[in-house]
């Protein structure tokens, strides 16, 4: 696959992370089901991050470590959310800082150029 290929699988397992993540953290009736999209997207992401990767032939950078760990925490979320009972609004600060963390990493690749 190409390069563009792997972006827009990326994309899209971004937004079925966003989409379980909200879900959750709304209060969904359907727990499961979101539950199920947010691993999906989780390892969509996985797959094709490193796939990304591969394309460029960039080994394992350090951005690459900090978004992997990232990527660790963002899956955890839901659960650290509900174990220590932090609110909903701070959880979506939380989510959106991440987020923006790794996208800025993704983008900007700091430390290779």
């Amino acid at each position: 696959m190409d390069y563009t290929t792997y972006k827009i699988i990326h994309l899209t397992g971004i937004a079925t992370l966003a989409l379980g993540i909200g879900g959750i953290m709304a209060g969904g009736t359907n727990r499961k089901t979101f539950s199920i999209l947010q691993g999906t997207g989780l390892f969509v992401m996985l797959v094709s991050g490193f796939g990304l990767l591969a394309k460029l032939q960039l080994g394992f950078p350090h951005f690459a470590i900090v978004k992997t760990v990232l990527w660790l925490v963002i899956g955890g979320m839901p659960v650290a959310l509900r174990r220590l009972r932090i609110p909903i609004p701070a959880g979506i600060v939380i989510s959106l800082m991440l987020v923006g963390i790794l996208a800025w990493l993704g983008v900007m690749k700091p430390g290779l150029w």
